[in-house]
């Protein structure tokens, strides 16, 4: 049985040529969920993309509605969506691209009573800009061993790092990184600001990488990107585990 129609397959036929996107990798993308946490600056170029790559399932969770401030880079919205629900508005636009994927949507910001909506998540993307809902999503996707994508941007800067929690035979996570146990007085975008552009940078940046690792067509686990928006330059950075972390035995 096809995992697509005939209707996608023409929408995806430049990208199906490609010798990445075999039978077996083509059933693996349509039958992946991928959970994404803040419809912003990151999660909207990244929702796109996952989409327009043929991932055909979507949890969307953000429990937001669209300001004048967000349009310079959260591109799935325009003057006319202002005031509505951000995840309604991102499940409409996303469906305009293929029709036939699953976007479920949660009008909810996410928090330690309802983290459960994650569940089924084969990846979990952390696109929130809030330093305490990273921490809880790290921790939950740890203790569920659920695959997990921390990614921020601020100024020109952007970094991002996939934790491979579906195998824990080596501890690395967030807090291993970041180890605070307490919320801290960082910079935010809201106050620092936000170049548009290394925010869709990494959007794109985060789809890749959950291809890569979805198809396994590179390791990106335990690997952070760092990139420098006015320099135009990237690395990705080897980062060790973290023995005496205070997740480690979660």
């Amino acid at each position: 049985m096809n995992n697509y129609s005939e209707n996608e397959y023409e929408i995806f036929s430049r990208l199906f040529i490609l010798n990445e996107f075999s039978e077996k990798n083509l059933k693996i993308l349509s039958n992946i969920k991928i959970g994404i946490v803040g419809i912003g600056g990151i999660g909207c170029p990244l929702s796109q993309y996952l989409v327009n790559s043929g991932i055909k399932n979507l949890l969307l969770v953000d429990g937001d509605i669209v300001e004048k401030s967000n349009l310079n880079r959260q591109i799935l919205f325009n003057l006319d969506d202002i005031g509505k629900k951000k995840v309604d508005v991102a499940r409409e636009k996303l469906k305009l691209i293929n029709t036939e994927c699953n976007i479920n949507i949660i009008n909810k910001n996410i928090d330690s009573f309802n983290l459960n909506y994650l569940k089924e998540c084969f990846i979990v993307v952390d696109a929130t800009d809030d330093w305490f809902t990273s921490k809880l999503l790290n921790k939950y996707c740890l203790e569920n061993s659920i695959n997990f994508l921390h990614s921020s941007v601020l100024k020109h800067d952007l970094q991002l790092i996939l934790f491979k929690n579906s195998d824990r035979t080596n501890h690395l996570c967030l807090n291993c990184i970041f180890p605070n146990k307490d919320d801290v007085d960082l910079p935010r975008c809201s106050s620092v600001g936000i170049s548009s552009i290394s925010a869709g940078f990494a959007g794109l940046v985060a789809a890749q990488k959950i291809i890569n690792f979805s198809l396994n067509l590179k390791d990106e686990t335990n690997i952070m990107t760092i990139f420098d928006g006015k320099k135009l330059s990237i690395d990705n950075i080897i980062i060790k585990s973290k023995h005496d972390c205070y997740l480690n035995t979660v």
